[in-house]
């Protein structure tokens, strides 16, 4: 279905993270009209098919038939900055920043910027992002402070951030994994990301990591279970839940999780041995097991 109010923010490989604005979907018997057929609406249909081409094809008829329509000029520079055509990005997110002040516009500057080297551009760019009302240009701002070796700096913003919205997931985990690198308390921000954003397995993996160097075993794999729901790809998953399983004897499942992993990669040479070395553990036991028995029961018979 076509999206005619559908902002296509870049997805930044960096640390960036702009957010989708999308329409709220509506549910019981309300009923949405489809969108008017429009060059904007196939630029977005033609972008989420991965049809770059045709997609920059659209925007731009969109911005002949009307030059101050915004929606489309962003979603151009997003395309242009997915292909790597920085200068033309640039060019449209500077057109779009002189008629309105746009967050989006701003973090993707500075994620173009971060790329070009230009550190105090991406500073500048993401001090201008900040807004009363935005959580997420103050947490992203943040973060980039905290890789820049300046953590003091980046927990300001990332609490700046939570004072507009404290239920802002992506902050929770930022202030959390910061906590812990400075040998504070982070679960209780880990634990708020996972309750708001339960599907996110970034936000699951940092609060399973946790748990495990606490020694909560029981805790580090329910979340680590949930990330290989998610994420059913992840052979380093399937092995930290085998060697988690293990360590609280549940052997049982402890195979069936290393079995996945070789599912995936049957090449893994430690994961093999893992299991060879499990099993000859388990043979050993059940050996001594019914030697044991055997034992009991001569004894029994003298008696």
């Amino acid at each position: 279905m076509r999206r005619s109010n559908n902002i296509r923010p870049l997805t930044l490989t960096l640390f960036f993270t702009v957010f989708l604005m999308a329409p709220v979907a509506l549910g019981g018997c309300v009923v949405i009209p489809p969108p008017i057929p429009s060059p904007y609406n196939r630029g977005v249909e033609f972008y989420d098919q991965g049809k770059l081409s045709e997609a920059i094809e659209q925007y731009q008829l969109a911005l002949r038939q009307n030059p101050a329509d915004t929606l489309a000029k962003y979603n151009l520079a997003v395309v242009y900055q997915d292909q790597g055509k920085l200068d033309e990005a640039i060019r449209l997110y500077q057109d779009i920043l002189k008629t309105t002040e746009d967050a989006n516009s701003r973090i993707n500057l500075a994620a173009i910027h971060h790329k070009l080297g230009n550190k105090y551009q991406v500073f500048l760019e993401l001090q201008k992002a900040i807004n009363r009302d935005n959580p997420n240009p103050s947490s992203i701002l943040g973060e980039y402070l905290e890789r820049n070796n300046q953590p003091s700096e980046a927990e300001r913003y990332y609490q700046d951030a939570l004072r507009i919205d404290d239920k802002h997931a992506a902050t929770h985990y930022r202030l959390g994994r910061l906590y812990l690198k400075q040998n504070h308390s982070g679960l209780e921000h880990l634990l708020k990301a996972a309750e708001l954003e339960p599907l996110t397995p970034e936000y699951l993996e940092a609060l399973g990591n946790e748990y495990e160097r606490q020694n909560q075993t029981l805790e580090a794999i329910n979340m680590l279970e949930r990330v290989s729901v998610l994420q059913p790809d992840r052979v380093e998953i399937y092995v930290r839940l085998g060697d988690l399983y293990k360590q609280k004897n549940y052997y049982k499942e402890a195979v069936s999780r290393y079995w996945m992993a070789l599912s995936i990669q049957n090449d893994n040479p430690a994961v093999h041995h893992t299991l060879k070395e499990l099993f000859e553990s388990l043979n050993k036991m059940e050996q001594d097991w019914l030697n044991n028995n055997k034992e009991q029961g001569s004894v029994a018979k003298n008696q």
